[in-house]
């Protein structure tokens, strides 16, 4: 009996060793099946995110002083559509997660949206296979350009220097100036550029000119024709004389072929037609210089002078 006793308490400790390892055994296989799978699926993200990073990104730099913020690229483990590019620098195919919007299909492609840029398709509008999308770069900037700043010509009639002369009393000097500009920038060409400031780094110095407008002497005849005229009527001899010079330069049969404009004074045709009559010289040919110089008289004398350029 005593030693019966011994075999059963033998067999009942080797009994629980073996359940205890058993137990042991099945807690192996239990976490290392579940490493096996957490490995595996760790595996496939880093395929699939591997795989998604193949996807070519097509670089496009912004227009010049556009520093827009591009959004973060999409980091989207999902299957992809093809799309088409058109821009300045050409045809381009890409291709984007589906479902996500143009601007963000563009930004995994690694190509920011400046804040004017056009699409031809809306920014938020979502992705679909084969969409054709159509980027103009539209951006602005201000540069500052040094440049010449002209001067003013100041004219003084001078009745003692010859007519057609010209005297320079005081020679004129081109300042400068920083001039800003707003210049408008489509598709990396200058469309457009807008004055918006100038600040003058050197102040011209306008001209001062004498103009003549003394007549050169007249003939002895034409001269006492013109005087006679001036008398008659109470007009300014001087006046007459330098009008005179400068229509027809005393030349009594001057034609000008275009205007029609005749004689000594240069009459219009009808102008003369009207005028003559009211001088006392109807029927007189405008050649006429006696005729032509009292008609000319006549209407200097009574304001009529502004119908000459020449004064």
């Amino acid at each position: 009996m005593r030693g019966w006793g011994r075999w059963k308490l033998y067999r009942t400790t080797v009994a629980e060793l073996l359940r205890v390892a058993s137990l042991a055994l099945l807690t192996s296989v239990v976490l290392g099946a579940s490493w096996a799978l957490a490995s595996a699926a760790g595996h496939d993200a880093t395929v699939t995110a591997v795989a998604f990073s193949r996807v070519t990104p097509v670089s496009r730099s912004l227009a010049r002083d556009v520093p827009p913020t591009a959004p973060a690229l999409l980091q989207v483990a999902a299957p992809t559509v093809p799309l088409t590019l058109v821009d300045a620098g050409g045809v381009s195919q890409l291709r984007a997660p589906r479902g996500v919007s143009i601007a963000e299909a563009l930004a995994v492609n690694g190509i920011e949206l400046g804040p004017q840029d056009g699409l031809s398709i809306a920014a938020d509008a979502v992705v679909n296979a084969g969409d054709v999308i159509h980027l103009m770069r539209v951006a602005d900037y201000d540069t500052v350009v040094r440049e010449p700043v002209a001067f003013s010509v100041q004219v003084i009639y001078d009745a003692e220097l010859a007519a057609g002369r010209t005297s320079v009393v005081t020679a004129g000097v081109t300042g400068l100036a920083d001039n800003t500009y707003r210049v408008h920038i489509v598709d990396g060409a200058e469309a457009d550029r807008t004055l918006v400031g100038s600040v003058l780094i050197v102040s011209p110095v306008n001209e001062v000119r004498r103009v003549g407008t003394k007549p050169a002497p007249a003939p002895a005849d034409i001269e006492q024709v013109i005087l006679s005229a001036a008398a008659a009527w109470g007009a300014d001899p001087n006046q007459l004389l330098r009008v005179a010079w400068c229509e027809s330069r005393y030349n009594p049969y001057a034609l000008n072929a275009r205007s029609g404009a005749a004689g000594l004074f240069q009459f219009m045709p009808a102008t003369w037609a009207a005028n003559s009559v009211r001088a006392g010289y109807a029927g007189a040919s405008v050649f006429d210089a006696v005729a032509n110089a009292n008609t000319a008289a006549y209407m200097f004398r009574n304001g009529q002078a502004a119908q000459w350029s020449c004064k």
